[in-house]
């Protein structure tokens, strides 16, 4: 997605979005603690590192990354935040400042990425959401490798009408519901969007 396009929505959706922002910090400082944002440092673009934002959605001091193994110590309202992705309203602020992008590769911790070949993912910016996250079940866990996988095969492909048909797989939630095709070639690598119980990887 072009970048002046990328900024101008990104700046829409922050003025659109402040109030539903400023009842979640509110809530958020309630039920899980002040102050209600919480910052770690991820990896970016050419592997540069910068400051992540999100809206805290565990008690203070209990996130170390590994999500999936400290869900159990998420309140209902952490759920809720999560589930909403209302956690990630703050990374419209990173997406207006040009570290991030709507689409691409997730940022991660450095550490979950040890031993593993990300310099592909790492040509463009993290995502809000990409490729993976389609694949990624709110009740499941996607393998690194995997990921890096669907990373890499979304670098070669990418472009504005691809960012737009997994963003509105995203917004929509296509990808739960029905079959999408998001390779016109049909590619091996295709990734098909189901109502699977497990995990979505690709065809084979």
């Amino acid at each position: 997605m072009p970048r002046p396009l990328e900024a101008l929505a990104a700046f829409a959706l922050i003025i659109i979005t402040l109030p539903l922002t400023l009842v979640t910090l509110l809530i958020s400082s309630i039920f899980i603690g002040f102050p209600p944002f919480y910052n770690s440092i991820r990896t970016g673009r050419y592997g540069s590192e910068y400051t992540h934002w999100k809206i805290r959605s565990m008690k203070r001091g209990r996130e170390t990354g590994r999500v999936f193994f400290e869900a159990h110590r998420i309140n209902r309202w952490g759920r809720l935040l999560r589930r909403l992705h209302l956690d990630e309203l703050p990374e419209l602020f990173l997406i207006l400042a040009g570290r991030m992008s709507f689409v691409g590769p997730r940022p991660l911790p450095a550490f979950l990425m040890r031993g593993l070949d990300t310099s592909i993912r790492e040509t463009v910016r993290p995502g809000w959401t990409g490729l993976a996250q389609l694949c990624l079940l709110r009740k499941g866990k996607l393998d690194k490798r995997l990921q890096i996988r669907l990373d890499s095969y979304y670098v070669s492909r990418r472009s504005t009408s691809y960012d737009l048909k997994i963003l509105m797989a995203t917004l929509l939630g296509v990808f739960r519901s029905r079959a999408m095709n998001l390779d016109a070639e049909g590619s091996a690598d295709r990734i098909a969007f189901t109502n699977s119980s497990s995990p979505m990887k690709p065809e084979s």
